[in-house]
């Protein structure tokens, strides 16, 4: 028996299967249930043989549910009910703020962000009314003052830099898809964790780039299998967060950076520094900036230490690196915001910054205080990134367990 005997028996025997009867068919058995999320449809050839019909019979059936969303394909393994992942879009859709607790993005607005930001709205208003504030456009690595303004924030990870070396972009997001399509050399692929978040699987696919999955323990990204992987391909850029990794929230060890970094210095890898969530840890430790200076572009940005709004992001490390980034970015998205970057100007210089993180490291401290009481088998210093992973308990799978809080109001 198979999932088209109904169909088989519905349509007389003999009579031939029209496209649209199977693309009925296959529609209600999705919508009634029959065919869950997840479900794999026979291969066009099988599924044409078991209903006596042409294959482009069932290949147009198939894309119009396609078309739908109802299906999708996934090269090499065929196609499934669901709509599948979408690459080229962030996880996250506007929700009631009354009824939903949305899991789906990272964000520390814990601390609200409304009055923090009132003063410099206030201030770069001002300074727009003054003409003290550019309107126009501005060079593509950013206005020079606000790039000079950047420099303490950044020296937390690295302390060479100057104006010249540093570009703002719009956010992090933008900084990972500039770095993705001007420093990948054609036919080369980037390391990431194993693990990893949808900002870099949007990133590589929109720049048509592969990703290369590096296995992971404890401690972040292995050195071994991190050779082996340059050994097996061709790899243009390593993409770490070592301070806090995202989605595990651990940080990775002095040692291991030091392993790492010997690592994609034999191989001539770039790599991508990613500290958006590097403001939660009052220790940087050793940064790949400074281990590996002129392999290495640093990137981090406001909308975690701030709030998601501020799309600011800067990209520093050797001047080569910085302005191709800058120079993809401009070619991506023109420029950022003057009016954005003055006010994270002007907070990192009033000394506000400091104080909001310093504040959002104290919730994060109580939170994982409490998460580590009440949940099993998780350790306060584990949980100091702002994120938990539990072991499911016995029988559940991970899709089917993440379906069961929409039921909850909980997303």
């Amino acid at each position: 028996m198979t999932i088209f005997s109904d169909l088989r028996g519905d349509a007389g025997g003999d009579t031939p299967i029209g496209a649209r009867q199977l693309e009925a068919f296959l529609r209600d058995r999705i919508a009634s249930g029959v065919l869950p999320e997840g479900t794999r449809l026979p291969p066009v050839r099988e599924a044409a043989w078991q209903l006596n019909c042409a294959p482009g019979t069932v290949s147009r059936a198939y894309q119009a549910l396609t078309v739908s969303g109802l299906t999708h394909g996934v090269v090499g393994r065929g196609t499934f009910v669901g709509e599948g992942p979408r690459l080229l879009t962030m996880p996250f859709k506007p929700s009631d703020p009354a009824r939903v607790i949305d899991m789906a993005v990272n964000c520390f607005l814990m601390e609200p962000a409304g009055d923090f930001l009132r003063e410099g709205l206030e201030a770069a208003g001002a300074r727009a009314a003054a003409g003290t504030t550019p309107l126009d456009y501005v060079g593509e690595m950013g206005a020079a003052g606000d790039r000079e303004a950047a420099l303490p924030y950044l020296a937390r990870w690295r302390h060479d830099i100057t104006p010249d070396t540093v570009c703002i972009l719009n956010g992090v997001q933008s900084a990972l898809s500039a770095a993705f399509g001007s420093l990948v050399r054609p036919g080369t692929g980037i390391a990431c964790d194993q693990v990893t978040y949808p900002g870099m699987l949007s990133a590589a696919a929109l720049n048509g780039v592969k990703l290369l999955p590096v296995t992971m323990d404890g401690q972040g990204m292995c050195p071994d299998a991190l050779d082996a992987c340059c050994r097996a391909n061709a790899v243009s850029l390593v993409v770490l967060m070592p301070s806090v990794q995202n989605p595990t929230g651990r940080p990775m060890p002095v040692k291991r950076r030091e392993a790492i970094a010997e690592v994609a210095a034999r191989h001539a890898l770039t790599i991508v520094e990613d500290e958006i969530y590097g403001f939660l840890s009052a220790d940087s430790g050793s940064s790949f900036s400074a281990l590996l200076p002129e392999q290495t572009l640093l990137v981090t940005g406001m909308s975690k230490c701030i709030a998601p709004a501020m799309r600011i992001g800067y990209a520093a490390g050797p001047g080569r690196l910085v302005r191709r980034v800058a120079g993809a970015h401009n070619a991506m998205q023109m420029m950022a915001s003057a009016l954005l970057s003055g006010i994270a100007s002007q907070v990192i210089r009033n000394g506000a910054l400091d104080r909001r993180i310093e504040a959002i490291r104290r919730g994060v401290r109580q939170r994982a205080e409490y998460v580590s009481k009440t949940l099993p088998g998780l350790a306060e210093p584990d949980l100091q990134g702002g994120l938990a992973w539990l072991t499911l308990p016995g029988g559940w799978r991970g899709m089917p367990f993440a379906r069961r809080p929409r039921r909850w109001a909980c997303g």
